[in-house]
């Protein structure tokens, strides 16, 4: 951290809420204090202006008469660094922790002040239970098996930014025009960013084309590079709706087809040691095999339901419906084949 930096974040530790003030030389004296050295007035005082003109503190000064005072505006709604406590600190600290994905970086940056007293905060003796909450909870993504491919940094950073500013964009993607050929990256101009979707650690730029073209279409930002912002308006569908473009998201591995599901599992099976569900309204039997219970459920029938039960392995047979059963008797007859 910059001396410039802590300087500041310090000044605004040392000044009141009005009707309280204090005076440049005060402040002066309390900076000396903390161990600022070779500071002069004038310093100080292009520190408060600069803080001032921020607009992100609440800082006034009182010039009716001298030495002017400066103080907190009384009435400031927003969340003053200096007045940060130790739960608004584990908000900000939780919020860094996935903000980097899903937040313009002019948000980042500004927030960046705030994110840095919240680490002071939680590390100070002064809030021994937020510090311990911090080294009690983790959040770990899951490990994908599958090598993705990173994302530009540059093209993401881009995408954010026209997003928020609602601009077009130019930009080299990947596309495959010809089967069973190599892809190849061509340049696009006026492409309209909508929105950006991340799900199972793959970022997904929403975006259409030009003015006319009312198709929304949906790259991986692994497959975009070479992203310029333009000064050009993003102009969206005539029926764009990103709300649908997320239950699409939701949806895209489900059908309107429930099964009522039947299946032996057994009881050391992780699903049994954790109490999984299927549904709220599945039920647990026991039966003639000790190590085994019956599962019934009603589940929706989608291609994560089948990945799911593959999962189990041999911890489960199921039992019906009967298509479901013979799939996984054709897939275990397939696997017998091949390894046998």
């Amino acid at each position: 951290m910059s001396s410039s930096f802590q300087r500041k974040l310090d000044l605004l530790d040392h000044i009141p809420r009005y009707p309280q003030k204090i005076s440049t030389r005060q402040l002066l004296e309390r900076l000396e204090s903390n161990g600022h050295e070779y500071l002069i007035i004038r310093k100080v005082q292009r520190d408060l202006e600069s803080l001032e003109k921020l607009g992100l503190f609440g800082l006034e000064v009182d010039k009716r008469s001298k030495p002017y005072g400066w103080s907190i505006n009384l009435n400031w709604k927003k969340l003053n660094i200096s007045l940060m406590d130790a739960n608004s600190a584990l908000a900000f600290s939780t919020l860094q922790e996935v903000a980097n994905e899903l937040l313009p970086e002019s948000t980042l940056d500004d927030l960046s002040a705030y994110f840095i007293k919240a680490q002071t905060i939680i590390e100070s003796e002064k809030s021994p239970l937020i510090s311990h909450w911090k080294r009690s909870v983790a959040l770990i993504s899951s490990n994908n098996p599958v090598s993705l491919p990173m994302p530009d940094k540059h093209a993401l950073s881009e995408i954010k930014q026209a997003i928020f500013h609602k601009k077009q964009i130019s930009a080299n993607l990947k596309r495959y025009l010809v089967s069973n050929q190599d892809p190849i990256w061509k340049s696009y101009k006026k492409i309209n960013p909508l929105g950006l979707v991340q799900r199972e650690n793959v970022m997904t730029l929403v975006c259409s084309f030009g003015s006319f073209h009312q198709k929304v279409y949906k790259f991986p930002i692994a497959f975009i590079k070479n992203v310029e912002v333009s000064d050009k308006s993003c102009i969206p569908p005539a029926d764009y709706d990103f709300e649908k473009i997320k239950q699409s998201y939701f949806a895209s591995n489900s059908t309107s087809n429930e099964i009522s599901l039947s299946l032996l599992i057994r009881k050391d099976s992780p699903f049994i040691l954790s109490n999984g569900k299927f549904n709220h309204d599945q039920t647990i039997v026991e039966t003639e095999q000790v190590e085994m219970v019956k599962i019934n459920a009603t589940v929706s029938d989608t291609p994560k339901l089948k990945a799911f039960l593959r999962g189990m392995g041999n911890t489960i047979e199921v039992l019906e419906p009967l298509y479901l059963r013979e799939y996984f008797k054709e897939l275990a007859l397939s696997l017998l084949k091949k390894y046998g």
